[in-house]
């Protein structure tokens, strides 16, 4: 009888034996909880792009567990208050190519977002706005100005045909400006003559009796959006009030105005 016992015993703890080599070793399971490291190059601020371009967005991301496609962007064109999707799920490339929208923002901004393979994510918005706007006119060139008859200064210059993108435009007309001061050339300097033209020549009736000296500029501007005539027409129904060029540029935003001469 107690051999019988230890006998099946001894065939228990043998089984027992078996049993357990038959369990292999995991793994170690590794979970990881960093987030990954992302910058947002450009646009960050202060840049000014324009409709019908292509600008792109760039970014550095890294992370040991980096997912595949796990970038995802978006823009805003009202400060970051509400974002547009733009790309997603794409490659960490390092950059996007994005076609510039149709509409004027100086308060856009863009969002990245990227994830690892653990759901981990960073997201970076640019620091600052952006402008998105129209290519500006180039600046008029072969100003001339004209005193032979001793009363009126008669200022001419070629016309603009080309944006600073080196693409075809037609000016809406051209502003002169004029600074009675030889040694104050900054913007605020330069008034406003409180007419435009759309030909390329103006005339300053009856400046040689006032004046013996005086300094001109020559804007050339396009007014996609009626922003310019209705800062105009304001400035004319006030002719006592000077607008100075930095006027007008504070009051479109850096809108859509040209380069000066």
């Amino acid at each position: 009888m107690k051999t019988a016992m230890l006998t099946s015993i001894l065939f228990l703890f043998a089984t027992g034996l078996l049993a357990l080599t038959g369990y292999g070793t995991s793994a170690p399971v590794v979970n990881d909880t960093v987030d990954p490291s992302l910058s947002l190059l450009a646009p960050n601020g202060g840049e000014a792009w324009y409709i019908g371009d292509t600008n792109y967005i760039t970014w550095t991301a890294s992370d040991t567990n980096l997912s595949p496609n796990s970038v995802y962007l978006w823009y805003s064109m009202n400060g970051g208050t509400n974002y547009i999707p733009l790309a997603e799920a794409i490659a960490n490339s390092g950059s996007y190519p994005w076609e510039m929208p149709s509409t004027q923002s100086y308060n856009a901004r863009v969002r990245i977002k990227v994830s690892d393979n653990f759901g981990n994510f960073t997201q970076k918005a640019s620091a600052s706005t952006f402008t998105i706007t129209y290519a500006l006119p180039q600046a008029p060139t072969g100003v001339n100005i004209n005193t032979s008859n001793g009363i009126d200064a008669v200022i001419s210059w070629q016309p603009v045909t080309q944006t600073i993108n080196n693409t075809p435009i037609t000016p809406d007309g051209y502003i002169v400006l004029y600074n009675e001061s030889p040694y104050e050339q900054d913007e605020h300097f330069y008034y406003y003559l409180w007419d435009v033209t759309s030909g390329t020549s103006f005339t300053h009736g009856g400046v040689m009796r006032r004046r013996g000296e005086m300094f001109y500029r020559v804007v050339a501007y396009k007014d996609y959006d009626g922003r310019m005539a209705d800062i105009l027409s304001a400035a004319r129904a006030n002719p006592e009030s000077k607008l100075s060029l930095t006027d007008i540029k504070q009051a479109l935003v850096s809108a859509a105005i040209g380069g000066e001469k």
